[in-house]
Parts: structure tokens; C-alpha cells; sequence
């Protein structure tokens, strides 16, 4: 039982998320501040790995950032909820076997 929920952790986050990212569209009022913000950097932070933890140490340059309409960003958010709920309904399948009315898709690779 325990290695199955060890199993089931990563999918479970996952619905999680997609099910708080539709409910952000929903509720407009549990929206972080900085909801509509996107930025985009070239990941060449100083960083040090120890023990496989990365500690960074300075902050990767932003080569753009803006901000988006409401509606794009509310159509980002219900797309990659919907994604994020559909792989974890076919990975909660595919570790626990339930419910059988859905296939398991994981199984075929």
C-alpha cells in the first residue's frame, strides 16, 4: 500500500495543479497578483550543484518579459489544467489499475 502511494505522488500532484489552475480561471480572486506576467531567460545563472542540489547563484538574464491580456492568460491556464488533468487520469490508471473503464494508455510503451 505505502509503494503505491509513493507511486501515486507525482500524478496526484499533477491533478492538483490542474485542477487549481481551472478554478483560477473560474475564481478570479484566488489568482496570484502576477497572474498575466510571462518571461523568458537564457538559464546561464551562476550555480554551484552539490549532492545533486542546485543552488543558484545569481539570477539567469531575462531576454523578454510582458504581460498578457486576460483572456490569453485565461486560455493558457484552462488548456494546461486540462493537460495536466488528462496525464494524471491515465497515470493514476496506469499505478493503480482503476477504474478499469479507462484504458491504460502507459501500459503500450
Amino acid at each position: 500500500m505505502p509503494l503505491l502511494l509513493i507511486k501515486l505522488i507525482p500524478f496526484l500532484v499533477l491533478l492538483y495543479h490542474g485542477v487549481f489552475s481551472i478554478l483560477e480561471v473560474l475564481f478570479p480572486s484566488i489568482r496570484d497578483p502576477n497572474f498575466n506576467n510571462w518571461e523568458v531567460d537564457d538559464d546561464s545563472g551562476a550555480s554551484v550543484r552539490i549532492l545533486g542540489w542546485r543552488k543558484v547563484l545569481t539570477p539567469p538574464r531575462v531576454l523578454a518579459k510582458g504581460r498578457m491580456s486576460d483572456g490569453a492568460a485565461c486560455a493558457v491556464a484552462l488548456v494546461v489544467g486540462f493537460i495536466f488533468i488528462l496525464v494524471a487520469t491515465f497515470g493514476i490508471r496506469h499505478v493503480s489499475g482503476y477504474p478499469e473503464f479507462i484504458p491504460d494508455l502507459f501500459g503500450r510503451f
